[in-house]
């Protein structure tokens, strides 16, 4: 499953019932058909994934990812920076994806890794079979109205997703509750410009925390290759 496969996920909204809710006579159903439709044909994008903290909260021991910030491509393959904290350290990878086989760049020496996707720290939070779960199983969905994302009008659309769905976008899950997950989907265009998903997963987490991952340069290809 690629990471763009995320967004073509929106097809499977498109059967969810959908309630106008911000004062316009929009159908919700109508906003993600039209989008899913839209999204299959994209070359690729721009995006940054992101966990956020309260302020003044400070993650737990171990990996916590705190940002991914790259590129993918129609074939899904991803160009990125992964911004984290070991402990108290943190730290800035360079990372690709390509397939089943990941390259991570040390932070120290620069030097390039190879691994397996199935053994990667980056592969354990997965931006593509992972999130297409949530955004797949989204339910209650509801239009809240109108709101400007990079300069551009878009529809925004909030549901619901099961802890079970929220396990491989968070890395770890321990809960059974449900997540808060906001969609906004351009009105002239029919792209996704974000997905937003709140609340904890373990009970590590502070209550407030949510992820969010923001789309730009939609329908851009870019060429991804392994690092020499």
């Amino acid at each position: 499953m690629t990471f763009i496969a995320v967004f073509l996920a929106l097809t499977a909204l498109s059967c969810l019932a959908g309630c106008g809710g911000g004062g316009d006579d929009v159908d919700a159903k109508e906003v993600l058909a039209a989008s899913s439709a839209k999204m299959k044909v994209i070359k690729g994008f721009h995006f940054e994934y992101e966990v956020h903290l309260p302020e003044g909260v400070k993650p737990g021991g171990g990996l916590f990812i705190k940002r991914i910030i790259g590129d993918v491509n129609a074939e899904g393959e991803m160009k990125a920076t992964v911004d984290a904290n070991y402990g108290n350290l943190p730290v800035s990878l360079g990372f690709v994806a390509l397939g089943d086989m990941h390259y991570i760049q040390d932070p120290v020496n620069q030097k390039w890794q190879e691994i397996a996707a199935a053994d990667s720290p980056v592969g354990s939070l997965s931006l593509s079979a992972g999130t297409i779960r949530i955004l797949d199983h989204i339910t209650d969905t509801s239009y809240e109205g109108k709101q400007s994302k990079a300069g551009v009008d878009t529809y925004h659309i909030t549901g619901k997703v099961a802890a079970e769905e929220v396990e491989a976008i968070a890395g770890a899950v321990d809960t059974t509750n449900t997540f808060p997950t906001d969609l906004w989907i351009g009105v002239e265009n029919s792209l996704v410009y974000e997905v937003k998903i709140a609340g904890a997963a373990t009970p590590n987490e502070h209550e407030d925390i949510w992820r969010s991952i923001v789309l730009s340069n939609l329908d851009t290809y870019v060429d991804i290759e392994a690092p020499q």
